[in-house]
């Protein structure tokens, strides 16, 4: 995942620096210069991250209406000095994803983007389910029938890449981008080539021989269940993990029925009241 932190102060951005290292999120710096010179012209914004990470640029709102203007579809998250309902409305209604409060913590801004990723491509939850392989989109390994395969890194990474384009041709122009980042030089076909034929290794012994990722030739990769391979039931399988922890067995807070008063009571209590 590739961000771009537009933050004017050294100290600052150099902590927020920090916490998108610890959270795995590689980014890019600009200043208010940089950010003038880069929506300063006419059209579109010329800007290829996945995420806008805006800090202190002064008028937040109009900054990220600006870059809406300027036809920007990346996820734009706002970091704020203090919490204030106003002023995260105002953000949101211009155009931003999300507002967090600083000082922000790497966990959940890690979190906060991959939610934000997750509804781009209408997904609803960290899991992805193709055929009987579960792959988790929030850094932990793959699941082939609830049974973890265990990957490196890149391997991660880049089943990541495909689970989100799942049935989609992907190019590997587009994985080398997402998992070694906007570094300018011609892509490494050959490392993809390399990372793509481990995955197959280890999902076709997994899956007893199943062939998850095709080769479009000129074109790259797809990701997609065979057809002998039936998707387990997920909800199922969560129900029965929830159940085994105790979920099912916890007490249940006893029904006491409300005391109605007698009419005699009722009498009374009229009466005393007068």
């Amino acid at each position: 995942m590739q961000a771009l932190l537009i933050e004017p102060a050294d100290l600052i951005a150099e902590a927020i620096g920090k916490q998108l290292a610890l959270c795995k999120v590689n980014h890019d710096r600009l200043d208010l210069n940089g950010l003038r010179d880069l929506v300063g012209g006419h059209g579109s914004a010329d800007i290829a991250h996945d995420a806008i990470i805006i800090g202190d640029v002064g008028d937040t709102e109009a900054c990220v209406a600006m870059l809406r203007a300027r036809n920007v579809t990346a996820a734009i998250i706002c970091l704020i000095e203090r919490r204030c309902a106003n002023t995260t409305a105002g953000i949101l209604r211009a155009g931003a994803d999300d507002v967090l409060v600083k000082p922000v913590v790497s966990t959940e801004i890690r979190a906060r983007l991959e939610a934000i990723r997750r509804r781009s491509y209408g997904l609803t939850s960290n899991a992805v389910t193709v055929g009987r392989l579960t792959v988790f989109l929030d850094g932990r390994d793959p699941e082939v029938d609830g049974e973890r395969l265990r990957l490196s890194q890149r391997e991660h990474a880049i089943l990541s890449v495909l689970a989100l384009n799942h049935r989609r041709v992907v190019s590997k122009e587009h994985i080398y981008e997402e998992v070694y980042g906007l570094s300018g030089s011609d892509p490494l076909d050959k490392v993809i080539d390399v990372y793509i034929c481990k995955l197959r290794k280890k999902i076709d012994t997994a899956t007893g021989g199943g062939r998850y990722i095709e080769t479009v030739y000129g074109r790259g990769y797809k990701f997609e269940a065979p057809p002998d391979h039936v998707a387990p039931d997920r909800a199922q399988l969560m129900l029965d993990r929830w159940s085994n922890a105790g979920g099912l067995a916890a007490p249940r807070v006893p029904f006491i029925p409300p005391v109605v008063p007698s009419s005699a009571a009722r009498a009374a209590a009229r009466v005393a009241g007068r």
